[in-house]
């Protein structure tokens, strides 16, 4: 059981890392699109809702960094099971992702929807990041058993069960 735990927990870790990887370069699109586009006679970066939104999902990128980092040096640190430091981290990276890959295609509109944006062949991946980022939530222990986890851990098994 110590070693089947040890590898959800590594599996966790993991999981938070591509969230954050995935999110960081929907993010990057996102960016892109806002400095190029232009809607109103004004780049989409001109306006206060892109800059507000694009602000906060910046500081949700860097505190799914952070809670992944942690969990990964709780790891390397020789802890086995490494709760609820990598539940965390994949709870929060994962839900954060969904978030910022929807929002990195609201931002291109219909192109953000597009396998090919281009007669040449360009390709934008963002629809096949959100089914990617999707997925993260399910697999490694779905976003909501996690939570279960994380709260047996703070709150303790007599509460929990």
């Amino acid at each position: 059981m110590k070693a089947a735990l040890s590898a959800l927990s590594c599996g966790r870790i993991c999981v938070g890392a591509a969230a954050v990887g995935m999110a960081q370069a929907a993010f990057d699109f996102a960016l892109a699109r806002l400095r190029e586009r232009k809607a109103f006679g004004k780049r989409l970066g001109e306006y206060q809702h892109g800059q507000f939104r694009m602000a906060q999902r910046a500081t949700e990128i860097e505190n799914a960094r952070n809670l992944v980092v942690r969990a990964a040096l709780c790891a390397d640190g020789g802890r086995s099971i490494v709760e609820p430091e990598a539940p965390m981290a994949k709870v929060y990276a994962t839900r954060m992702c969904v978030d910022m890959v929807r929002d990195a295609i609201q931002i291109h509109g219909a192109l953000g929807w597009m396998q090919q944006v281009a007669a040449d062949g360009t390709a934008l991946p963002l629809e096949a990041m959100y089914r990617d980022a999707k997925i993260g939530e399910i697999y490694e222990g779905a976003n909501e058993v996690l939570e279960w986890v994380i709260a047996r851990n703070i709150l303790g098994r007599d509460l929990t069960g």
